[in-house]
């Protein structure tokens, strides 16, 4: 296959299975359904934005239409911060949730525990208490030298105390919800944000007068605390989620067979984006690494979507034809900004093939499988990996119920003026499976 055969590769791919919307009258850049900003209309979803995730709009509705309720299971593999479950829990489902990343499922795990009235009044005591201490000028430094650049230097000094508090408090439930609050400012109160697959540093950066970081930083935790207590209610009292901070590949041992009714996630894109890297100041400052070795830790339990770890070889038998034998010979034919990019797609659907293999053992038969996922593109080549995904599904045994697209998408300038040919494939999707 050559470049100029890649609309008519795209409309043959598109043409083998239900693509729904394909002249994308309706979608838009903006989505309501994929978009994880709409988040902040709902109580507890709304406690961190967290980018990656899906509106519980979404849940929701893919809930109604599969037509699920109190007796169902639900399970999400990638659960990020908990959306799925979250929803689910609300409505008094049993769920089951796998992430890799520990920052992300403390997310979840706090979202989506029972808590009590005193259970808040000791929060907001909590609170108040830490408003009080005193700030030590003498405490010890991070040793990563780039997490001592993260902070203005008086604001670093604060940090460090407010986390010094809270780490020495007995654990329960009110320490939870204010290491939360602390956690979930951290970037507020920073010099970079997240941005990409990584931090840079902000244009506009926090401002306070001198002697005021602490000041500052307690604002931002006071102010989300608030929101925290606005949203608390007796009645959100559900079944507490089942969270791995594991694998999806570990579903086979934690997930017994023909159990779940409904498998709803959304996958790591393969774009590169390594999430270590966009987590980094949660993940390192908050405590949840505290070595190289930790963040690799979590690097290697991880998907293949990015090109910044060394995996071993795993799952060498995956073959997609489509993928090998046409999208990553014409990909090794471009000048690409790393030559690893062929090897990673190939390594993302291969684990992909994996995780599809063991969700469908978890399934119930007539149990149900979403997939909310997004194409890519390198080099001015899409990689249409909703199609590539239902290929694999089907392959294992599914059926392929449809594959809804739900927005356009917006790669870089530079991959935007390639795919102008292809454009209309740079989208993203629900796949619905059946087994």
């Amino acid at each position: 296959m050559d470049y100029n055969s890649l609309p008519n590769f795209y409309a043959a791919l598109d043409a083998k299975y239900n693509v729904t919307n394909n002249e994308l009258n309706s979608a838009t850049y903006t989505n309501v359904d994929c978009n994880f900003v709409y988040s902040a209309k709902y109580a507890r979803h709304r406690w961190f934005n967290y980018k990656e995730g899906f509106s519980p709009i979404l849940v929701e509705k893919i809930f109604n239409e599969y037509k699920l309720n109190k007796s169902s299971v639900v399970c999400d593999p990638f659960c990020g911060a908990g959306t799925t479950v979250a929803v689910a829990k609300a409505k008094g489902m049993k769920s089951i949730g796998f992430e890799v990343n520990p920052f992300a499922a403390f997310i979840t795990k706090v979202k989506t525990e029972n808590y009590s009235k005193d259970n808040m009044e000791e929060f907001e005591k909590l609170l108040q208490e830490l408003s009080t201490i005193e700030i030590a000028i003498n405490i010890e430094l991070p040793e990563n030298e780039y997490l001592r650049r993260i902070f203005e230097s008086e604001m670093l000094l604060a940090q460090l105390n407010i986390r010094k508090y809270i780490n020495e408090l007995p654990e329960s439930k009110p320490k939870e919800l204010l290491f939360f609050a602390w956690i979930c400012t951290l970037e507020e109160c920073a010099l970079y944000r997240k941005a990409g697959n990584g931090l840079k540093i902000k244009r506009r950066p926090p401002t306070y007068d001198k002697g005021c970081a602490f000041k500052f930083a307690m604002e931002c935790i006071s102010k989300k605390a608030a929101s925290m207590i606005e949203d608390f209610s007796l009645e959100d009292n559900g079944p507490i989620p089942q969270v791995y901070v594991e694998s999806v590949t570990t579903m086979k041992k934690n997930v017994a067979k023909n159990t779940v009714d409904l498998v709803l996630f959304s996958p790591p894109y393969a774009n590169c984006f390594d999430y270590t890297k966009i987590y980094y100041l949660e993940l390192w400052f908050a405590g949840f690494v505290n070595s190289t070795s930790d963040q690799k830790n979590i690097r290697m339990k991880s998907l293949r979507s990015h090109c910044h770890a060394t995996w071993p070889e795993r799952y060498t038998s995956f073959n997609l034809p489509e993928l090998n034998d046409q999208i990553i010979p014409l990909l090794r034919q471009q000048k690409l900004w790393t030559n690893k990019i062929p090897d990673m797609l190939n390594g993302y659907f291969a684990d992909m093939e994996e995780a599809l293999r063991q969700i469908y053992d978890s399934l119930k038969s007539g149990g149900h499988c979403a997939i909310v996922v997004s194409n890519s593109a390198y080099a001015g080549i899409v990689i249409p990996t909703d199609v590539f995904l239902a290929m694999i599904a089907e392959k294992i045994g599914f059926k392929v119920q449809e594959i809804a697209v739900e927005r356009l998408i917006i790669t870089s300038s530079q991959q935007y003026k390639k795919t102008e040919r292809v454009r209309k494939y740079l989208r993203e999707s629900i796949v619905k499976l059946e087994k």
